[in-house]
């Protein structure tokens, strides 16, 4: 497929091969992205990862008091 792919792009204008080459570079980019935007997470994933949480995390915050 190679091959024919060549003899193709060897028929071409200089401007069709230009817009060839950067349609191939799109294409190469997209794949990359679809094969590394999402990664399936897992329970416990960040297991140990958050290493500091304030004493006070739990208190209310007084900007809500009239809320509550």
């Amino acid at each position: 497929m190679a091959e024919a792919l060549m003899k193709i792009y060897e028929t071409m204008s200089a401007t069709a091969q230009q817009e060839l080459y950067d349609f191939a570079l799109f294409l190469l980019s997209r794949n990359k992205k679809e094969n590394t935007t999402q990664k399936k997470s897992y329970f416990g994933a960040l297991k140990d990862k958050i290493s500091f949480i304030a004493p006070d995390f739990d208190e209310p915050i007084d900007d809500f008091a009239e809320y509550m």
